[in-house]
C-alpha cells in the first residue's frame, strides 16, 4: 500500500485502519476476488461477454444490411427495366400521334389558297 493510501487510511489516535481487502483477508481467509468453487483469481471481465455479444450484434447487423443491399440492388435493376420501358412506350406514343398528324392531313387534301 503506498504511503497516501496508508495515510489516508490512518485514525485520529494514531492507528491504521485496514483497508477492505486486508479487512476480508482477515475475516473471511481470503480475499475479495476470491470466486467460491474457483478459488482466488481475477473475476472474468464483462468486456468479453461484451465483445461476444457486440460480435454477434455485429454479425446480424452484416447479414442485414447484405440483405437490405441485396434488395437494394434488385429494386434499381427493376427501376432501370421500367424506365427504359416508359421510355418506349413514349417514342412509340410520339410515333403514333405524327402518324395520325400526318393521316388527317392527307385526309383534308392540301391547304387551300385564296386569290
Amino acid at each position: 500500500m503506498s504511503q497516501a493510501a496508508e495515510a489516508a487510511h490512518t485514525t485520529l489516535e494514531g492507528n491504521r485502519s485496514l483497508s477492505r481487502d486486508e479487512i476480508c483477508e482477515t475475516v473471511l481467509d481470503r480475499r475479495p476476488d476470491y470466486s467460491k468453487g474457483l478459488g482466488s483469481g481475477p473475476k472474468p471481465k464483462v468486456r468479453k461477454t461484451m465483445s461476444a455479444s457486440s460480435s454477434t450484434t455485429s454479425c446480424l447487423q452484416s447479414t442485414v444490411e447484405l440483405q437490405l443491399q441485396a434488395k437494394l440492388d434488385q429494386t434499381m435493376q427493376q427501376i432501370g427495366e421500367n424506365t427504359r420501358n416508359h421510355e418506349a412506350l413514349v417514342s412509340e406514343v410520339e410515333r403514333m400521334w405524327k402518324l395520325i398528324e400526318d393521316m388527317t392531313q392527307q385526309q383534308q387534301g392540301p391547304p387551300y389558297d385564296d386569290p
